[in-house]
């Protein structure tokens, strides 16, 4: 079992998480974590950090190999913002309502596919970066249950003077 992590109890930092969606999703990843082997990852469950006045539940799962995944994020009602890795983040709008990337997948089947493709690792996220060497852009490629599940914001790169900046970083897996 992976060891939890939960931010102190106060007022300021404790989260609200709303029943259903919201509850349901940090219920089920605490059991997806708690299926790790132990000392595999770390979980936190806080509220957003630099957002104290946001009462929805943010959560962290942090590998012990620093060559793995992050995988983190927020539940907002319906919604799922999630980080997997350095940068690369992605907002499912109504993924509790069948806001989902695979068709016909419930939410729950496709947070385990996700959170699967994270922990098996193998997979690789670009960041570009501008001449300051200021993030940009990410990108990163995750198969979900056999599905491309990309992941892009932010420009590709930028070419002021010179050669862009792209750094890779190849994820090795959690376990």
């Amino acid at each position: 079992m992976c060891e939890q992590l939960k931010e102190p109890n106060t007022a300021v930092d404790s989260p609200y998480p709303l029943r259903g969606f919201e509850a349901d999703l940090i219920h089920e990843l605490e059991k997806l974590v708690a299926d790790l082997p132990d000392g595999t990852a770390h979980l936190r469950i806080s509220r957003a950090p630099g957002h104290p006045e946001w009462a929805e539940p943010y959560f962290e799962v942090i590998p012990t190999n620093p060559r793995a995944a992050a995988f983190k994020g927020v539940a907002v009602k319906t919604d799922l913002n999630l980080t997997i890795g350095a940068a690369a983040w992605r907002e499912f709008v109504g993924f509790a309502r069948g806001g989902t990337v695979v068709k016909g997948a419930t939410w729950q089947e496709e947070f385990r596919w996700i959170w699967l493709a994270v922990v098996k690792g193998g997979f690789t996220e670009h960041i570009y970066r501008d001449s300051a060497g200021k993030a940009i852009g990410w990108a990163t490629k995750l198969s979900v249950n056999g599905t491309d599940l990309i992941i892009r914001n932010g420009r590709r790169t930028e070419k002021l003077f010179g050669r862009e900046k792209l750094e890779s970083i190849t994820y090795e897996p959690c376990v």
